[in-house]
């Protein structure tokens, strides 16, 4: 799949261990955080096991020169029997970990663990082109929908006025500009609720939009609402200290859907 902008030239290819270290590059720069060797050597790891357990679910965004590719964004997505209108879980327990130890080769659902650009591509198309290769999935695998947590990551501008769930109602109905989550609205996900506690991210209060996709003979679904989650337990919290995954759903912050 090749996605054309009037500056740049890119392809979606499925992932390979190769494009590992510039996929970690890719997150943890999206996402705030410096780019580190170690952390690298860990994804790599990760997304070895990605391609193990799902490798049909797995793209990187990619430029050329020549020989030499470069690795401007990356996708990652798993399989599950849990529909979206079950009651909420947070992103670690829905995936294991970010192996996918949780990837059902059998679900009927396509989950969206991961979207990231990198901040020097971002508002060229990438993340729509990788939007468009997961979206695919759905109708290749005769799957009954999408649906991801989007992170709201522009919460943090509004903390002290509101609290995360209001933020988020004004965001799905248009009154405030989220840089992650509006973004994703724009492309057609439709919000379907609210998910609180769902990732450990300061910035976005902890909370996401639930997000969903369907084939066009289900489009006939209404939005519902969501409870809140209890907050993740601290190990979650401790991974996402350690860096070697960024918060989901958050493709362009500079959105993990």
């Amino acid at each position: 799949m090749r996605g054309i902008n009037r500056s740049l030239n890119f392809e979606v290819v499925p992932t390979e261990v190769r494009h590992a270290p510039g996929s970690s590059d890719v997150l943890n720069l999206a996402n705030g955080y410096p780019v580190q060797e170690e952390r690298r050597i860990r994804h790599t790891r990760f997304v070895a096991e990605q391609i193990e357990r799902f490798p049909a679910g797995q793209f990187v965004a990619i430029t050329r020169s020549g020989s030499t590719e470069r690795v401007i964004g990356t996708a990652t997505t798993m399989r599950t029997s849990r529909p979206p209108d079950a009651p909420p879980i947070a992103w670690r327990d829905a995936i294991g970990d970010y192996g996918l130890p949780h990837h059902e080769c059998d679900g009927g659902w396509l989950y969206g663990v991961e979207i990231a650009v990198h901040p020097e591509f971002q508002r060229h198309g990438v993340a729509s082109a990788l939007y468009r290769a997961r979206l695919a999935l759905v109708g290749a695998l005769a799957l009954r929908g999408w649906y991801a947590g989007g992170m709201l990551m522009g919460y943090y501008r509004y903390a002290e006025v509101m609290p995360a769930r209001a933020y988020a109602e004004r965001v799905i109905a248009g009154e405030l500009r989220d840089p992650t989550v509006s973004m994703q609205l724009r492309r057609g996900l439709v919000p379907e609720g609210i998910i609180e506690g769902y990732y450990p991210e300061p910035k976005a209060g902890d909370c996401a939009v639930l997000l969903t996709w369907y084939p066009k003979s289900d489009r006939h679904r209404t939005k519902r609402a969501v409870p809140a989650l209890e907050r993740p337990t601290a190990t979650a919290a401790r991974a996402a200290e350690g860096g070697a995954v960024a918060s989901p759903a958050s493709p362009t912050r500079g959105a993990r859907p």
